[in-house]
């Protein structure tokens, strides 16, 4: 996915806003952690191009394993849980991690999502072949996960846009 993780970490992250008002978090700081998680996993390709040069997948790296971000939200699961009732860092830190999660589900339609590892190598994706790789070209714009791109970006600009 190219263009949807930013707006579905907006979309996480508008819906669940109400859901800790109790703990005064700010709507601006909580939509723009729930947008940075959703876009977190990426910040690898930094690594990709610079230093690795693309020699691996960079969907195999610690940011795009689907365990590192199930521990973060576990973690923040708890400690969202435990905490005080009117503390905002646990709510952030929550928001940021289901970003994240968001990212790993988004990316297994279009490449593969090693959703298994460290228990097997096996990846996951929900087309036939990486988009990631072979259809980056104009063909990706015929694709049916571009379409999927285009509805979460409406739906992201509808619900940035909507009266209230």
């Amino acid at each position: 996915m190219i263009f949807g993780h930013l707006p579905a970490g907006y979309i996480t992250s508008k819906l669940l806003i109400k859901r800790f008002e109790h703990r005064s978090v700010s709507s601006d700081g909580f939509n723009f952690l729930g947008m940075l998680g959703a876009i977190a996993p990426d910040f690898d390709l930094l690594y990709a191009y610079n230093i690795d040069e693309f020699q691996h997948n960079h969907h195999t790296f610690l940011t795009h394993l689907p365990v590192f971000w199930l521990t973060l939200f576990l973690i923040s699961f708890l400690w969202l849980n435990l905490s005080d009732k009117h503390s905002q860092n646990p709510a952030y830190a929550f928001i940021f991690s289901l970003g994240g999660l968001t990212h790993m589900v988004l990316d297994t339609f279009t490449g593969a999502i090693y959703w298994l590892e460290p228990f097997s190598n096996t990846p996951f994706s929900l087309t036939s072949y990486d988009l990631e790789y072979t259809t980056l070209g104009l063909s990706y714009f015929a694709h049916w996960a571009f379409v999927l791109e285009l509805a979460i970006i409406w739906w992201a600009l509808f619900l940035r846009f909507k009266k209230s």
